[in-house]
Formats: C-alpha cells, structure tokens, sequence
C-alpha cells in the first residue's frame, strides 16, 4: 500500500513539474490589448489568470456559472464579460474550488487560479485578488480563447457570432390560396455537441452521468473536461485526455453508471 502510495505521488509530481499544456491562446495583439484593462460600459470584466509554471503539463478547465469557458495552461489568462449580478466561477481539478463574485456594471475582477499538488491529480484554489496584484499577476500571462463565444470581450479578434439564438424562424411562404395557413411554431433544439465538442454543454448529457465520467477519468488521472463520442439517450460514450500519454481515456455510461471503455481504432 504505501508503495503505491508513493508511486502515485511521484507520478503526481512528475506531471506537475514537466511538460506544457497545449491551450487556444489568443494573438499577441489580442493579449496587449487585453492587459489595457480597458472596461465594457454595460458589462463586467473577469480575468482568470494562471501566473505559475508549476503544474505545465496539466490544463485546468474553468466554469463560469455551470459552463465551460476554458482551459488554463501555465502563464495564461481567460478575459470573459460578464452581465452585472452574482457569478460562481469553478476551477475543475481534483477538487473543484469555487469563487463567487458579485458583478457591477463598468467594473474588472481578478481571480487567481493557484496549483497545488493533489493526491492522485493536480489540485487548484482559486483567489479573488485586489486591481493592483491582480494586474501584475494578468501581465505576467498571455491571452486564452474561451470557449464561450457570448463572453468574449470586444479585445478579441473571434469570428463574428452568428444571430443571437431564439430569434424568430422565419416560415415558408403559404401556398397560393391557402390564407389560412399559419405558421407552426418552431421549438428550438437542446444544445448537443458535436462528436468531439464539451459534454459539459451538451444538454442531452445529464449531471449524474457526467459526475460519474468525471469520477472515472479522475481516478485514472486524466482531465475531467469530457469531450463527447456518442450519445443516444441513457447511453453515452466520452473521452478525455491523459497527461503523459498520447492515448485518451475511453468512457462508456449507461444511465449514472460508468466504467473504462476499450480504446477507440
């Protein structure tokens, strides 16, 4: 026991010490324009910054309010806008430390994402910081793409989204002389992700089954940012990355119960 004990803790440093992570990070343009701190009238700022080298090899997936926004590396940042109002911002490691943050119209906030060594994985603890540190910590970083089109901030050079969701679908044209035609309303479609794309914003994907891949991913050491094969209602497949090794980790759920699966080609 206290063999694999050891052995599990000399694993957990040694991805904690070596390596990068390969995160989206944004231009350099992007990033300088970044640290002007410039406000957005109507909005919140929120900068989560990662200043440390420690932990390179480990990406650390952030949530704003349930969603993922992204995924820090070592010396990177996420600046995302906000709506005025109380947002719980999560750090998704080992243990998953939360902030909560009351917004106000005009102004920035800086939260410092810090790593620490886990049991089995990386750890993090997430600070809310004062203006002054909080800078110096962000200019230490370079800029991340969120994952989170609508809070992209106007810095960023993303492509344009397209037109805002729930706007009116626009009908077919009635048939000659049929004036009593009404167009049906169109329901729009829950969020699904493509093969590949976040299982957290997939709605078809329900929040036991996702805690229970997350469990098993956790326990093999790879990240719990899921992404997602297959799902066909309480049948899903996900699949996750795992630091040190070029092969992810495959996982197969029915309902909240999840095992291994056998790796794919």
């Amino acid at each position: 026991m206290k063999r694999t004990f050891f052995a599990a803790a000399a694993l957990a440093v040694a991805l904690l010490v070596s390596g990068c992570a390969n995160v989206q990070k944004a231009s350099k343009a992007d990033s300088d324009q970044a640290k002007a701190f410039a406000p957005v009238g109507d909005k919140a700022v929120l900068y989560v910054y990662r200043d440390e080298s420690f932990g390179s090899a480990i990406k650390m997936p952030v949530s704003v309010d349930g969603v993922i926004v992204g995924e820090t590396g070592p010396k990177s940042f996420l600046q995302l806008t906000v709506a005025p109002g109380r947002h719980t911002i999560v750090s998704h490691t080992e243990t998953n430390p939360a902030v909560t943050i009351d917004a106000q119209a005009g102004q920035s906030y800086y939260v410092w994402q810090e790593v620490k060594m886990g049991m089995w994985a990386a750890r993090s603890l997430l600070h809310t910081m004062p203006a002054g540190e909080g800078q110096a910590g962000v200019r230490k970083c370079e800029l991340l793409q969120p994952f989170a089109p609508g809070m992209r901030t106007i810095a960023t050079t993303a492509p344009t989204a397209p037109a805002a969701t729930g706007a009116p679908v626009a009908a077919a044209p009635a048939a000659a002389g049929d004036d009593d035609a009404t167009p049906a309303a169109v329901a729009p479609a829950p969020a699904q992700a493509a093969p590949g794309g976040i299982a957290a914003l997939d709605d078809r994907v329900s929040k036991p089954m996702f805690v229970a891949a997350q469990d098993i991913a956790s326990k093999h050491q790879c990240e719990r940012l899921l992404r997602v094969r297959s799902v066909d209602g309480d049948d899903a497949h996900f699949f996750s990355a795992c630091p040190g090794s070029s092969t992810p980790i495959e996982i197969a759920c029915h309902g909240s119960t999840c095992n291994e699966a056998p790796p794919q080609g």
